[in-house]
């Protein structure tokens, strides 16, 4: 698109698709005049490499140079053997870590003249330089010469654009830092996490891939609880059998032959201690006094009588005492068998015979007078629509007090049993016992569900986490102020709760990460600037912080920082942009008491090393002109006459050299060629003649001017004193 609006008469050709597809774009392009530049991605010119070095390139132009930072990486070495007659790196940050990177870019540059052998580079400057970061001393006089020697090697190789130099009317942007205490369950985790054996001994053993590990944990803490140690849903422990079941086989079976073949027969009385008060029936009490011969047992009359003395000095005296003990014992037993079987005569039955007989003659009397229902749920359960009014139903009564269930229902039980339901109702008949277990029978059946499991509040996900309760706290502000806001992370982890905050919440989302298809990315970041009713949008710093428009936002947050500080300001570009109309707020999110302020310092170093390397060395086209024609006007009024007019003449020489080649683009010539040439040629007579009209400034500064003017109409505001 840029080529299309800057260069219409150029030819482009966009290298990519299948292996097919590459092929056929290949077919005929080592003629003359097939294209002008070839635009490709860094993953394809590797994989077609071999290809690639058979043509003769004039230019070879990296964009986001970034990717080269490492010479020790594969892409590093692939593309430096490559040989073009020019190469030009174009990136954001050319110092991200170290300076060291920055070697690695000069050196891809110039391999000979650029900064030097990298253990020399690394001797000079890099190692003093993060020595003197950490101690506090980049200020000092040692090392501001060493940076002015610094800026002297690397003026010739750098170019630095600024984003106000092409937009004079870029918003301002400001950058927040947002301390965030933890939550109680955050700084519980980090606390035990930190107390651990295993933690410490991993951090005193200075193991890089171990400590890194319990950095990341660490992280995880701070960014939300959830991704070191999930809150989890309650449930009870499910035996897969009672230890009823495991007898059985022996109790129950036993149990069935000794109780009475009915099962609504009497209740054992060691199992129950249930008694009736009511009448008995006339003939329940006829059964009873039959039930009852305690009269009839032998022996439970005839009482032993009054003790005989205990004589032991006559046989016939101990004898009677004997007889005596023998007769008590005797009246002892017997009286106990009665008192045992008037007991178990004194119990009653849940139902009496006579109900259950009256009972089960009503059902028979109703089939022979309706016939053998088809329906599979007997009519046990019915009631009749004359006492509705009057007496509530289980289910009218469950809907009256369901708030109260529905908010006291939550003490999910340790531990249930699964077959004791099936072990009670086994002596019920098969027909009830299906009718009870259907959930449509089951009033109770959504507070029973909700007492065997229970799902964590979602409100917890954000009252768990302190980032969280800082981000709502700043959406709400945001939108009220009709702002929009882009956040990004690292952890894709992270999206995930982002987007189940924001779904809790009700606000409107787009979600951008390294899973979305580059084809998509366009139409999302579209959807985005377009839509206003869209308030966020989530990205993961690494897949969305390159090459991205966001506009349509004016409000940036980190909900983490990045290591490297030059990924972050990336993807503070997204927003702060030509284009932008709104100023820009920059809200980062710290954990106070964390690793995350160590990693802020760390980060502010490097800051503080791309200032001092590249921010602070001026390395700005319009400053080096100056400089040269602030050197020409000293040069001018110091020389001689004579030795001024030859500088001029071979300033005019100079552009006569390069006048045909300008021609292949403008066929008409430049009017600064004429105007040079003519200089050139009248040279003195000119100012004798006062044709030109005397301004202050020499030949060479006049020629400059006219050039700027002539070919960079967006210069012509620009003047030099």
């Amino acid at each position: 698109m840029e080529f299309k609006k800057f260069l219409p008469g150029f030819k482009i050709m966009s290298y990519y698709g299948t292996v097919r597809e590459r092929k056929e774009k290949r077919h005929g392009w080592k003629g003359q005049n097939a294209f002008h530049v070839c635009i490709t991605s860094y993953n394809l010119i590797l994989t077609d490499q071999h290809i690639f070095r058979r043509m003769p390139w004039v230019y070879m132009i990296l964009d986001e140079a970034h990717n080269i930072k490492n010479f020790k990486s594969q892409r590093w070495q692939d593309l430096f053997t490559f040989r073009p007659h020019r190469r030009l790196l174009l990136t954001g940050t050319p110092l991200q870590n170290n300076l060291m990177e920055l070697w690695a870019l000069m050196h891809f540059l110039n391999p000979v003249d650029a900064v030097g052998y990298r253990a020399d580079f690394a001797d000079w400057f890099s190692k003093p330089m993060d020595r003197a970061l950490e101690d506090g001393r980049e200020r000092d006089d040692e090392n501001q010469e060493r940076v002015t020697k610094l800026h002297t090697m690397l003026r010739p190789y750098l170019l630095r654009r600024m984003k106000a130099d092409v937009e004079k009317e870029l918003p301002a942007k400001y950058e927040h830092l947002v301390y965030c205490k933890l939550s109680k369950r955050q700084r519980f985790l980090y606390d035990e996490f930190m107390a651990r054996s295993e933690t410490k001994e991993i951090l005193s053993s200075g193991n890089f891939l171990s400590v890194v590990n319990c950095l990341m944990q660490l992280r995880k803490v701070c960014n939300h609880p959830d991704l070191f140690e999930v809150r989890p849903i309650v449930t009870s422990f499910a035996m897969r059998e009672s230890a009823v079941a495991d007898f059985e086989d022996k109790e129950l079976l036993i149990r069935r032959h000794l109780l009475a073949s009915s099962p609504f027969d009497g209740i054992h009385p060691a199992f129950s201690q249930i008694t009736s008060h009511e009448h008995l029936s006339f003939n329940a009490s006829t059964a009873r006094r039959l039930l009852d011969g305690s009269s009839h047992l032998p022996g439970a009359k005839d009482l032993p009588g009054e003790p005989p003395p205990r004589d032991f000095r006559t046989i016939d005296g101990f004898r009677r005492w004997s007889d005596h003990q023998k007769s008590e014992a005797k009246y002892g037993r017997w009286r106990h068998i009665t008192y045992l079987n008037r007991q178990r005569c004194a119990v009653r039955p849940l139902y009496g015979s006579e109900i259950l007989t009256t009972l089960a003659s009503i059902a028979t009397s109703r089939q022979r007078l309706f016939g053998q229902t088809s329906s599979p749920h007997p009519h046990y359960m019915e009631t009749t629509s004359m006492l509705l009014g009057a007496v509530k139903s289980y289910r009218q009564r469950t809907d009256s007090v369901h708030p109260l269930i529905n908010t006291f229902a939550f003490a999910t039980p340790p531990v249930v049993a699964r077959d004791i339901s099936s072990l009670i109702l086994r002596a019920v008949e098969q027909p009830v016992a299906e009718l009870a277990a259907d959930p449509n029978f089951d009033i109770l059946h959504l507070p029973a569900v909700k007492l065997q499991i229970a799902f964590p509040d979602r409100s917890l996900l954000q009252y768990d986490c302190g980032k969280l309760q800082q981000l709502d706290a700043l959406l709400k502000e945001r939108k009220a102020g009709g702002h929009r806001a882009l956040i990004f992370t690292q952890m894709t982890k992270v999206l995930d709760i982002l987007e189940i905050f924001l779904n809790f919440h009700g606000y409107r989302y787009l979600r951008l990460d390294g899973s979305t298809k580059i084809e998509d990315r366009q139409k999302i970041t579209q959807r985005f600037n377009m839509d206003t009713r869209i308030l966020c949008f989530i990205s993961s710093s690494r897949s969305g912080g390159v090459g991205i428009n966001l506009t349509g936002a004016d409000t940036v947050i980190f909900y983490d920082s990045d290591f490297n500080p030059s990924m972050d300001r990336q993807c503070e570009d997204r927003a702060h942009r030509i284009g932008q109309i709104r100023d820009v707020h920059i809200y980062r999110f710290i954990s106070k008491h964390t690793v995350e302020e160590s990693m802020l310092r760390k980060a502010n170093q490097k800051r503080s090393l791309d200032d001092m390397v590249i921010r602070d060395g001026d390395f700005d086209w319009r400053k080096m002109l100056v400089s040269d024609i602030q050197m020409e006007q000293a040069l001018d009024q110091v020389e001689d006459a004579e030795d001024a007019q030859a500088a001029r003449y071979a300033a005019a020489e100079i552009y006569q050299d390069t006048r045909g080649e300008q021609q292949e683009f403008d066929e008409s010539g430049p009017l600064v060629a004429r105007q040079a040439g003519a200089s050139a040629e009248e040279g003195a007579a000119e100012e004798d003649e006062g044709e030109e009209e005397d301004d202050g400034l020499t030949g060479l500064e006049r020629y400059v001017l006219r050039m700027v003017e002539e070919d960079w109409s967006y210069f012509s505001e620009w003047r030099f004193k």
